[in-house]
């Protein structure tokens, strides 16, 4: 008995710790868009995997220990749960595995799922005569690729919106769309209705969206960071970096304590570089 309930508190709590895309998916399956609040449980995230591995171990300390059984002629003997229990403890302990690994494929799901809602409409759709808009939208509050990929359904879903690539590490989306059938702020609307943040908005003229890093003078900036404590932190400076127009790149090493940016100095400056990570909370130097 107390095998099962250690079971099923492992899974429940795996399912939690991974909320904050399984809430997209879960969302896009039902056909009510998305489920962005459930980035509120990405904080939580390390925290509740810690409670799932602590009452996985118990399962398995609970069915494998051996217990002594009383027999009817006074004699007694060591035995283990019976094998049914074992095979659901490792049933259990895949599904788990599953649910707690679910943000790492999340994305490539949720982007089926998308190419292939909007299959149909495409294919049936006549031919665009009039010029497409391209934009980039800044948006916070994605925590992982499910999250990008929530964001993508959400805009692909707007009539007039032709195509939306989005990035979670730049914490973006560049939208193609009919600016006679639909606005920026429609696009902006679709993004906070499921729960992110949609920021600024830059109007792409074409020219501009076909330029290549190898086409503009591209300066690179050596930015020491220091405060970095984990992963997230390096991607909290990469995301900050990437925002900033001008910025073609950024790689941030948690191990190395820096960031390296290649920009356009016509636009952006090392200094409004630095001034970006310390907005953060880190602190940066040149």
């Amino acid at each position: 008995m107390k095998e099962n309930m250690t079971l099923g508190a492992s899974i429940l709590t795996a399912i939690t710790a991974s909320l904050c895309c399984i809430g997209p998916l879960a969302a896009t399956l039902l056909g009510i868009g998305s489920f962005g609040a459930a980035a509120a449980f990405e904080a939580w995230r390390p925290y509740l995997l810690g409670v799932t591995v602590a009452l996985l171990g118990a399962a398995f300390y609970l069915t494998y220990r051996k217990r002594e059984v009383v027999c009817a002629d006074g004699t007694c003997q060591m035995s283990s749960a019976p094998r049914w229990n074992k095979i659901m403890l490792w049933v259990a302990t895949v599904m788990v595995i599953l649910f707690a690994a679910f943000p790492y494929y999340s994305g490539p799901l949720l982007a089926a799922l998308s190419r292939s809602a909007n299959q149909s409409s495409q294919e049936s759709a006549p031919a665009a005569t009039q010029q497409q808009t391209r934009a980039r939208i800044a948006i916070s509050g994605m925590t992982c690729e499910g999250c990008a990929a929530s964001v993508k359904v959400a805009l692909e879903e707007l009539a007039g919106v032709t195509s939306a690539t989005v990035s979670y590490e730049k914490g973006e989306a560049i939208v193609t769309y009919d600016a006679a059938r639909v606005t920026t702020e429609q696009l902006k609307k679709a993004i906070n209705g499921i729960g992110f943040k949609a920021e600024a908005v830059k109007i792409l003229s074409p020219e501009k969206a076909e330029t290549t890093a190898s086409e503009a003078k591209l300066a690179t900036a050596t930015i020491r960071v220091e405060g970095m404590t984990c992963g997230a932190c390096a991607t909290s400076v990469r995301l900050a970096l990437t925002r900033q127009d001008g910025v073609a790149s950024a790689e941030v090493s948690l191990e190395k304590k820096q960031a390296v940016v290649t920009y356009d100095p016509t636009k952006v400056t090392r200094q409004q570089l630095v001034e970006a990570i310390n907005e953060t909370g880190f602190k940066a130097k040149l």
